[in-house]
């Protein structure tokens, strides 16, 4: 009888977990009424885009002004060197796939491919050095921000 009971209690328990955690994940599942529109929208690629031009917009935004001051550029040529930037990352994202070799033979394409546009925007080879220099300080100053 002892034995019935307990294998009773332990079925019970197990059926019982089994349909919360059943339950749950539907819920997950199924967004709620207001964000229906949103978690349909996100999935869409014309979104992806969105967002893209949003992040752009933010970093034109938070980087112009010092990379004018720093680099003495204009804002126009900063906005370039900021789009030419976003668009090399965006490249760069599909090549963690890759294997060294190939990552670094790629990397020295996308390196050379941003020194070519740098030089279209116009840019002269010391203002390329000042906006590389800026770069530089900003990844030091990210690094020491990250460290505290």
């Amino acid at each position: 009888m002892k034995k019935l009971l307990f294998l009773t209690l332990i079925l019970g328990g197990v059926a019982a977990t089994s349909v919360h955690a059943q339950g749950a994940s539907q819920a997950a599942a199924q967004p709620k009424e207001g964000e229906k529109a949103s978690a349909t929208t996100a999935a869409t690629p014309a979104s992806a885009g969105a967002d893209d031009a949003a992040m752009l917009q933010r970093a034109k935004e938070q980087q112009r002004p010092a990379m004018v001051e720093k680099t003495g550029l204009t804002d126009a040529q900063a906005d370039r060197i900021i789009e030419i930037n976003f668009e090399i990352r965006q490249m760069a994202r599909g090549l963690k796939d890759l294997n060294e070799t190939e990552r670094s033979a790629r990397v020295a394409e996308l390196k050379a491919l941003k020194e070519k546009k740098y030089s279209e925007i116009p840019l002269t080879q010391a203002q390329i050095q000042t906006v590389y220099a800026y770069y530089e300080e900003m990844g030091k100053n990210r690094e020491g921000k990250s460290g505290n």
